[in-house]
């Protein structure tokens, strides 16, 4: 079962909670560091960032800070 358990979380999207810090990671590169994240759905991650509004982003491409 275990195993069965491991092969389905490698295709689930990562959560994150609300006012998490993240980074905004594409292609090894940082594109965008410091924002907080306002909220989840299946379509993706609301990130608010200081400077630039906010941005829907798969929950692949960010990294938590802290």
């Amino acid at each position: 079962m275990s195993i069965l358990l491991f092969l389905k979380s490698l295709f689930e999207q990562p959560r994150f909670e609300s006012g998490a810090r993240v980074n905004h990671v594409r292609g090894g590169s940082i594109q965008r560091t410091d924002g907080y994240v306002v909220g989840q759905t299946e379509f993706g991650v609301w990130v608010e960032w200081p400077r630039g509004g906010r941005s829907l982003l798969p929950g692949g491409e960010l990294a938590r800070i802290g």
